[in-house]
């Protein structure tokens, strides 16, 4: 079944160290028969995550859109029916704002960066117009290394879980 586009609300959790976020993505599919889809898709997701460590506040916040194609495997032989597998590839424009503080000072980086990753997970489709994913994006970023009143702050993350409602129209 091909579809014209269907909308992805996303809730997600870093790996590493962003405690959450949310994201929103349009995507259509092209049934190539047999129970094989291809899933061109475009995607938006924001993060934010604060911790102190030894009397360093680090506030962090992630905005990540993409591109990426996916490939999606019914078992059922059906496109668009039940459950399915995915593994897709992607490339994002990461911008990243580390700000890190301490009583006497503080300071702000903002780092953008392509990347590209590659994204696995699963899926299934309750009806024609509902659906619901689980997904690993293997997004990586190691770039960003503050100094704040003499303590030096090193901020990274890798990857993030994500659970998405698709609704399809």
């Amino acid at each position: 079944m091909n579809r014209i586009f269907a909308i992805a609300c996303t809730a997600m959790t870093g790996v590493s160290l962003f405690a959450g976020g949310y994201g929103v993505g349009l995507q259509t599919s092209s049934d190539q028969g047999n129970g094989n889809a291809i899933v061109p898709r475009v995607d938006f997701l924001h993060a934010t995550d604060s911790k102190t460590v030894s009397s360093v506040r680090v506030d962090a916040t992630a905005n990540i859109p993409s591109l990426g194609v996916d490939y999606n495997y019914f078992p059922g032989k059906q496109s668009g029916q039940g459950f399915y597998l995915l593994a897709g590839l992607g490339v994002a424009r990461v911008s990243l704002e580390v700000t890190a503080a301490t009583a006497a000072a503080s300071t702000t980086a903002t780092v953008r960066k392509w990347t590209a990753y590659p994204e696995a997970g699963l899926g299934f489709d309750f009806t024609r117009h509902i659906g619901l994913e689980l997904l690993y994006r293997d997004i990586r970023y190691h770039d960003v290394d503050l100094t704040v009143a003499g303590f030096p702050v090193s901020y990274s993350f890798s990857g993030t879980v994500q659970a998405s409602l698709m609704v399809r129209f």
